[in-house]
């Protein structure tokens, strides 16, 4: 929960000199590109998150591979992480900045569960629907569930808007439990 919290704190100031320096998706690039190629690189993996080794030797070291790669602020950025004992929480910091650079370019992101897969014409149609209901730009997923028997369960953040079979049925078999109950005079 702390370095969630550290992250954010990292990350909107990050995204603030980012808005006033017009460079948003360059710095969301750039964050990506870091992270993968850590990732894809046991050595450079290791290295990242080894406490033992001396910061300036570390700032060294990633200012030699990323130094001509990514913009001055990107890599200071690196260097405060690095400074600072946190590199641990670079990936959490990209997830948040890019959280805030979604929200700036009015992005919303949807998941919609469906018992078979979508055609392109109904996705297209359901991302139309979604992003006039919302208001926002939706960036919608798509997971083929076959348990939901058919029709759709979209989740927009917090929200769940459940039109599957599954669900009907359900609420089918309530009201006729509720309907036999009330003729003989019991509520449920």
């Amino acid at each position: 929960m702390k370095n969630k919290a550290v992250a954010r704190r990292y990350a909107q100031a990050l995204f603030e000199i980012a808005q006033e320096k017009e460079a948003i998706d360059l710095y969301e690039e750039e964050l990506k590109f870091i992270i993968e190629e850590i990732k894809n690189s046991k050595n450079l993996e290791l290295t990242w998150v080894n406490k033992e080794i001396v910061t300036d030797e570390k700032r060294n070291i990633f200012k030699e591979i990323f130094g001509d790669k990514v913009s001055e602020i990107i890599l200071n950025t690196l260097f405060v992480l690095i400074d600072k004992h946190r590199e641990l929480i670079l990936e959490g910091i990209l997830e948040v900045y890019q959280q805030y650079a979604d929200e700036s370019r009015n992005i919303q992101d949807a998941e919609v569960s469906s018992a078979v897969q979508l055609t392109d014409k109904d996705f297209n149609e359901l991302t139309e629907k979604l992003s006039a209901m919302t208001g926002k730009n939706i960036r919608l997923t798509v997971k083929v569930d076959p348990s939901i028997i058919g029709g759709l369960v979209v989740r927009i953040g917090d929200k769940v808007i459940d039109g599957s079979v599954v669900k009907r049925l359900s609420v089918m078999k309530k009201r006729m439990k509720n309907a036999q109950f009330s003729r003989i005079g019991v509520r449920d």
